[in-house]
């Protein structure tokens, strides 16, 4: 039987958190098949979320989409729990004692209205980070659909298939809620070209000439990736990138550091060979040695940050694993980043005290 939901979702009063402009997504229910214990810790969400919010209702929609409610769910759910009901008074570095309310915990977990982050187009400042480009493993660079050679997209791909047989490129638009593409590269920069515009579209022309308007990097084999949150420069939770798992789906035995993971993601991570996603899998070791990784390069950025790493899977440094190095994938906000399997409400609970807050209203 589906648990029906009395006292979440979507209104449009302006004092309630900005989720997806305002709006908690449509309440699915509470699956039949979930086990158990999933079916208790979504019980306990709804319970925190109807506390938080109280003046948030909807009806149950068997349609509505399960991953996308209970992320946001959980997130909600974590700002109550790191908030204490909204009772607990956090201390800002160099302020005054400042009350931190549920609604203003939740938006430090995102994701935040768009027109409040600046905007459909705007830019995603931590796009080619220089964490990024030191622990990569990739050629890259910030720049423009034509242009200035020196910044043009099309010269560097056509100029790195040559130099270093460099077989695929991923262009990235800046803009936070921008596209993605895989290009195959070619000697001939007409046909880059043409790959580049029937990739794009429209896109092409709204970027087309366009200053830092795109990002270019060499398409690697990325293997396992796994996302790594961040605060104050300490590792505090993890979780593989599948886009079925949400907190709800967390591995308790596992405490913090969710152990699945899959190879490949899907087409862009394993060089176009298979859209499909390789199953699911325990890997300890392996998610073992990505977060050692990830300690180290959260260490050097020193702040609240999401950090992706992942297994260039076309490397072979080591012949006890079927993976190559580690290498950092991107940087992104709170805000901008799904939780995975991850353990949202630890994350929430350090931000409480932490310095950098990772977000600021």
């Amino acid at each position: 039987m589906t648990i029906p939901l009395s006292d979440v979702a979507a209104s449009t009063s302006g004092d309630l958190p900005q989720l997806f402009s305002g709006d908690l997504r449509p309440y699915p229910g509470i699956p039949d098949d979930w086990s158990e214990a999933k079916r208790q810790l979504a019980v306990n969400i709804l319970f925190d979320v109807s506390h938080s919010f109280p003046h948030m209702r909807t009806e149950t929609d068997p349609d509505a989409d399960v991953e996308d409610f209970w992320e946001d769910a959980a997130r909600l759910s974590a700002a109550w729990y790191a908030t204490n009901g909204s009772r607990l008074v956090a201390k800002a570095p160099g302020t005054a004692e400042t009350p931190w309310t549920a609604d203003e915990m939740s938006r430090r977990l995102g994701p935040v209205d768009r027109v409040e982050d600046g905007g459909r187009h705007a830019v995603d400042k931590l796009v080619g980070h220089p964490l990024v480009r030191k622990y990569g493993g990739r050629g890259m660079l910030l720049g423009s659909i034509g242009g200035d050679p020196a910044t043009d997209i099309i010269t560097w791909m056509v100029a790195r298939h040559r130099k270093f047989g460099v077989e695929r490129a991923i262009v990235k638009a800046t803009a936070l809620k921008g596209g993605i593409w895989s290009i195959k590269l070619d000697l001939d920069p007409t046909v880059v070209e043409e790959r580049l515009l029937e990739a794009l579209g429209w896109d092409y022309v709204r970027l087309e000439g366009l200053a830092d308007a795109v990002f270019v990097q060499d398409q690697l084999e990325l293997a396992y990736e796994y996302r790594l949150f961040v605060v104050d420069g300490e590792v505090i939770s993890g979780a593989g990138c599948i886009e079925e798992f949400t907190p709800l789906d967390r591995n308790i035995d596992d405490g913090s550091f969710d152990t699945r993971v899959r190879k490949w993601r899907g087409p862009l991570a394993s060089y176009g060979r298979d859209a499909t996603p390789s199953p699911v899998e325990y890997r300890i070791g392996t998610v073992a040695e990505l977060v050692k990784f990830g300690r180290k390069v959260a260490s050097e950025h020193g702040g609240t940050v999401v950090i992706d790493v992942a297994f260039d899977g076309g490397t072979r440094g080591n012949a006890h694993r079927d993976s190559g190095h580690p290498v950092v994938i991107e940087l992104n906000t709170l805000p901008n980043s799904g939780l995975y399997a991850s353990n949202p409400w630890l994350v929430a609970e350090k931000l409480m005290t932490a310095t950098d807050r990772g977000y600021l209203l």
